[in-house]
């Protein structure tokens, strides 16, 4: 009987994270003031961080964990306050922190391990920071909590339609090496919700994209952000982890919930910055 049960529970867990961190989440986008969108950030990029420190880095690598906060806090902040030139600047800090872990700790006679760690803080810096850092200059866009709205309306719309297309219908597996229970009627599924949701979002959205347009900005997500979802999967497999951590019950972990998220941010500022542009 506890197995038959185990996958509701499992349902029901779900439902009840969403239901609990999504109204506080969508007021912190909403509010005109950044900061309430700054905390947000910095609470789930802190978190996400965490678990990828925990999983690449290692448990016992406190101090260089703090280099990665202290980094991400710059870039996020940077952009926050200061625009693009400020998440430049602050990028570029973060870097200089992990070369200066790396010449602290270099021995003389050689270390691959400390070159290692510093590729993998770099590329966490990258990827983690500067992607999150994004959400801070749309917020600053005109209409641009709208626009946030629009690409996470659209990812998690995309992610729940490829989850139950891809349990109901299964069918041919997207890609097994990287991801063993995604299935192509699933990334079918979370393009037509994406689609769909992007269509629905019209009524807040400035008037600067037509039907078309908008359906194929929805398509783009569902895609690009699948991409990102099989990317963090392939840290998974080659750690031989399931979930980044269990923070988050039926979830995951943090970073297993914004990984599509994290790839969506960017193109969207770049095209609207774009279409804003005389």
């Amino acid at each position: 009987m506890a197995q038959v049960n185990q996958p509701k529970s499992k349902e029901l867990s779900r439902w009840l994270v969403v239901l609990c961190l999504l109204p506080p989440a969508v007021a912190c986008i909403l509010v005109p003031n950044k900061l309430a969108l700054l905390v947000l950030a910095a609470a789930f990029g802190g978190l996400a961080w965490r678990e990828y420190a925990v999983n690449l880095l290692g448990r016992e690598r406190a101090g260089l964990f703090v280099l990665c906060l202290a980094g991400f806090l710059a870039t996020l902040c940077g952009a926050a306050f200061w625009g693009s030139d400020g998440q430049t600047a602050g990028l570029i800090v973060s870097l200089a922190l992990g070369a200066a872990y790396l010449m602290h700790n270099l021995s003389p006679a050689g270390d691959k391990v400390s070159v290692n760690l510093i590729a993998r803080y770099g590329l966490g810096q990258l990827y983690l920071t500067f992607c999150l850092s994004f959400i801070m200059l749309i917020k600053q866009l005109d209409h641009g909590a709208n626009w946030i709205m629009l690409i996470l309306v659209t990812t998690i719309a995309s992610d729940t339609g490829a989850y139950y297309v891809g349990s109901r219908f299964k069918g041919p597996k997207l890609y097994p090496k990287v991801s063993p229970n995604k299935t192509v009627s699933g990334l079918l599924g979370g393009c037509l919700a994406a689609i769909l949701a992007a269509e629905l979002s019209r009524g807040y959205l400035p008037p600067i994209l037509n039907f078309t347009e908008l359906a194929c900005l929805g398509l783009f997500l569902s895609l690009w952000g699948a991409f990102g979802d099989l990317f963090e999967s392939a840290f998974k497999r080659a750690m031989g982890l399931k979930d980044t951590s269990t923070i988050l019950k039926g979830h995951g972990g943090v970073w297993d919930r914004i990984d599509s998220l994290l790839f969506n941010l960017p193109p969207v500022y770049f095209l609207v910055n774009w279409m804003n542009t005389p």
